[in-house]
C-alpha cells in the first residue's frame, strides 16, 4: 500500500492533472504525468500517485480488483521510480480486468520509461 502521502485524493488535483499533465495511453491503461511546479511544487513534497477506474468498466468489485493489481505493480515499481515532485494518474481501461499480472506489469512499464520515470540504474529484473 502507498503512503498516505504518496496518494492522490483531492479531486481538484486530479482535475488539475488532467488539464496540465501529459498523456501516454497503452492497451490496459492511460497514464497522466504532470511535473509540479511554483506554489504547487510546495504544497505537497515527492510523488503522488492516483487510480481511476469508471463505472463503465463494472459493479464495485471489478473497479476495486482493477485498482489493487495495478496498485500492486505500481508498489513493486515504486524502488525504480525517480525522485522528485510529479503527480501520475493510473486510468484503468476495460482490458486490464482479466489481464495477468505480468501482462500488466509489461503494459505499464513502457509507459513510466516513455514518461522518462524510472531510474537508468535500476530496472526490474
Amino acid at each position: 500500500m502507498l503512503p498516505s502521502e504518496q496518494r492522490l485524493r483531492d479531486n481538484r488535483d486530479f482535475r488539475r492533472i488532467y488539464a496540465q499533465g501529459r498523456s501516454y495511453p497503452c492497451e490496459l491503461c492511460v497514464l497522466y504525468v504532470w511535473r509540479r511546479n511554483g506554489s504547487a511544487k510546495e504544497e505537497a513534497q515527492g510523488r503522488r500517485i492516483g487510480f481511476v477506474v469508471s463505472k463503465k468498466q463494472g459493479k464495485a468489485v471489478q473497479r476495486n480488483r482493477m485498482k489493487r493489481r495495478l496498485r500492486e505493480v505500481i508498489r513493486l515499481l515504486l524502488p525504480q521510480l525517480r525522485e522528485g515532485t510529479y503527480d501520475l494518474i493510473f486510468l484503468c481501461r476495460k482490458g486490464l480486468g482479466t489481464a495477468k499480472g505480468d501482462k500488466i506489469l509489461s503494459a505499464v512499464l513502457p509507459l513510466l520509461t516513455k514518461a522518462n520515470l524510472l531510474n537508468d540504474e535500476k530496472r526490474v529484473p
